[in-house]
């Protein structure tokens, strides 16, 4: 079975949800799943996790991401972008009259927001948008968020054109619902593309489109980045075959069972590697006992 990550560029008017059925479909891989999904109307970056991958959601999830897109102005809608009904009347406004930078500052660094209605994000184990589907008032809690950069420019009198890098968690769609309320215009998201997921960009990605066009599966496994070089922030630690043995069944690792480790910029996990370069498992290491503790196993 195959397993590894796939960077796919998600065309606009596809669900990050299709991607994955086609690829199960396609190259007959059962368990597949994307690391953070994308709106239907927006493009760019998606992280699909393939077979034993699929168990690093919690890691890809937490990454830092980078988007561009652009807000109109002039009326909120009931899904925060283009696609939702509008709320109000629209309003005249020409943007080359205001601060923009100054703007953009007000949702600089961290900020709390509200998540859209409409969006996947669950209340008692439900999605938002089952509940306003079936008209259900539900009070949506804001959620603390960080927005690293937001840059933009006004490319007509009623548009601006964005880049931002946030944290996981950050809806792109009410920060450009909440910076219409502020300007007293309301506004919503016209088009949005994520162009990049922590190390992972648009120029490694494969175009979803031509996903159904590769149909030999070894062309298709030289697209897919192998669980072994998945996750390079975490310190690479060499064990014995005694050590390779515990760890498969997930018992501790100690000290003398590791035979080598290669230093990197994270130390609260750590990848465990047989000698022949296998990843056996995704440990914590207990400082008190001295041993590394395995909570993700990858048994054969």
């Amino acid at each position: 079975m195959i397993s590894g990550l796939l960077i796919v560029n998600k065309a606009g008017k596809e669900t990050s949800h299709s991607v994955i059925e086609r690829i199960r479909t396609l190259y007959g891989i059962p368990k597949a799943g994307h690391f953070g999904t994308l709106d239907p109307m927006a493009e760019g970056v998606l992280l699909v996790g393939l077979g034993k991958a699929t168990k690093f959601f919690d890691f890809y999830i937490k990454k830092r991401k980078q988007y561009s897109g652009t807000i109109k102005f002039g009326f909120p809608t009931s899904t925060y972008d283009r696609e939702g009904l509008p709320l109000s009347e629209k309003k005249k406004i020409d943007l080359n009259g205001i601060d923009l930078d100054s703007l953009l500052g007000e949702f600089t660094g961290e900020i709390r927001q509200t998540p859209p209605a409409y969006s996947a994000k669950k209340h008692k184990g439900k999605p938002l948008y089952k509940y306003a589907r079936e008209n259900k008032h539900v009070d949506i809690k804001p959620v603390l968020v960080s927005i690293y950069s937001l840059k933009g420019k006004i490319i007509n009198p009623d548009t601006i054109w964005f880049e931002a890098e946030t944290s996981s968690g950050t809806y792109i769609r009410s920060l450009a619902h909440d910076i219409g309320q502020k300007l007293g215009a309301g506004a919503y998201l016209d088009s949005l593309k994520r162009l990049r997921i922590g190390e992972f960009d648009l120029s490694g990605a494969v175009p979803s489109q031509e996903l159904s066009e590769r149909l030999d599966i070894s062309n298709f496994q030289e697209l897919v980045i192998p669980i072994e070089s998945l996750l390079p922030e975490f310190p690479k630690v060499i064990v014995s075959p005694a050590g390779s043995r515990a760890v498969v069944n997930g018992a501790p690792l100690t000290p003398k069972e590791i035979l080598k480790i290669y230093p990197a910029m994270n130390k609260t996990h750590f990848r465990l590697f047989d000698e022949e370069g296998k990843l056996l498992a995704i440990a914590r290491k207990d400082l008190k006992i001295r041993q590394f503790n395995p909570f993700i196993v990858f048994p054969d």
